[in-house]
């Protein structure tokens, strides 16, 4: 069973029924059909949410350029495409090319029906259908929401549900998820996301057939199943280019959890989701995996946090000392590891002569009383610094 009904599919199953003829658009079938819409005034275009179907007699469009503007008016909004009733304000043969070329430019499937079927007949048949797969689209969601936030446990009739849908609760789960940041004058959260995951989810109707795609905290969460992980990647690079090239003044970022066996692994792979998108957007990475983050892994999976703000205790030292003196003892010694006590390359480093740096590691030594020359102590001030670059990203908690 799909995911989420596309227009495609119930095309295919009426399109005999009621003689339905696709004009233009064929390439854009895969588009979601979220619901159906009755007018023919390009007035209404901001009652529009993006998804709909719209179906229209030409009885209040005026000649050819009205019929052109109405259709550029639904693609905009990211309508799915348009059952005309021709035969009677518009005959099908009528329809000019600029038209055709027009939907077939933006894959925006033109569907006719004539005249000789009652609107309301398909209009019934095709609610009943939007009507039953969202509800279990929107059964599905809360089953998987309440799994990422580990808040019930999985009951028979929820177990039956995925069966059914075809998401195994013993499968193999990855979690992706897309930021929105929207920067455009006027433009408010909720439409951006409304628009984001239209955009994806209609995409996705062509490529991945396990997936569910839902917003939730001011985020786009997809919870991917039975697919590897490199595939993973170059489906949700895909998604965050084209909501670059359709929101160019938005900025986007993803981060992709693990992929777990299990849909009781879900809240991990979430949080480490999670946990990768903090990162990116601290780096200004646009996309970026749990697994790329190095020994930040086992901060983000550390359950006491109150012992990772303990360890960087032992730097306080030298912080105290350069809030008072003006001094550079922190970069100093975060240079030091890094070049592995190297003297001559972090003199380089902060342009000066490498008698400072000497005095610089004696005061170091001074103030923390520690050996510099010993290992276990060079890798205690490493792991300092690295979750003092993990407290950057995610503020300790209290």
């Amino acid at each position: 069973m799909e995911m989420a009904l596309t227009l495609g599919t119930v095309f295919e199953q009426t399109k005999h029924k009621y003689q339905l003829k696709l004009l233009a658009g064929e390439q854009g079938l895969y588009r979601s059909l979220r619901w159906l819409y009755f007018s023919e005034d390009i007035g209404n275009a901001d009652f529009l949410r993006g998804g709909e179907l719209m179906v229209l007699t030409g009885f209040s469009l005026q000649g050819e350029d009205e019929l052109e503007s109405f259709l550029q008016m639904l693609i905009s909004k990211n309508s799915c495409g348009v059952i005309i009733n021709v035969g009677k304000y518009i005959f099908e043969d009528a329809i000019p090319q600029r038209v055709i070329d027009l939907c077939n430019e933006h894959e925006f499937p033109l569907i006719t029906m004539p005249w000789k079927y009652h609107l309301s007949d398909i209009l019934q048949e095709y609610s009943h259908q939007i009507f039953f797969r969202t509800h279990e689209q929107d059964r599905l969601n809360y089953i998987f929401q309440m799994l990422i936030n580990d808040k019930k446990l999985l009951s028979k009739d929820d177990e039956t549900r995925l069966i059914t849908n075809q998401f195994d609760p013993n499968g193999r789960y990855c979690v992706a998820i897309i930021s929105y940041q929207t920067k455009a004058k006027g433009k408010v959260l909720t439409t951006l996301s409304r628009d984001v995951l239209i955009l994806a989810e209609n995409h996705l109707n062509q490529s991945l057939d396990q997936v569910c795609v839902f917003s939730y905290k001011n985020q786009l969460v997809l919870l991917v199943h039975r697919e590897e992980e490199k595939q993973i990647e170059e489906q949700m690079r895909t998604i965050l280019n084209l909501c670059t090239a359709s929101f160019p003044n938005d900025r986007f970022f993803c981060g992709i959890g693990s992929v777990l066996s299990g849909v009781e692994k879900l809240k991990e792979s979430y949080g480490r989701a999670c946990a990768a998108l903090y990162c990116g957007i601290a780096k200004n990475k646009q996309q970026l995996k749990f697994d790329e983050l190095g020994v930040l892994q086992l901060f983000f999976t550390c359950r006491d946090q109150a012992v990772l703000h303990e360890f960087t205790k032992i730097l306080s030292p030298l912080e105290e000392y350069d809030s008072q003196c003006g001094s550079q003892l922190v970069e100093t010694l975060k240079l030091y590891l890094q070049f592995n006590g190297s003297v001559n390359l972090v003199s380089d480093e902060m342009y000066c002569h490498r008698n400072t740096t000497n005095y610089r590691i004696k005061k170091i030594k001074a103030l923390l009383q520690m050996d510099l020359d010993s290992r276990e102590v060079l890798f205690e001030l490493q792991m300092a610094f690295y979750v003092r670059e993990y407290q950057l990203i995610v503020p300790p908690l209290a």
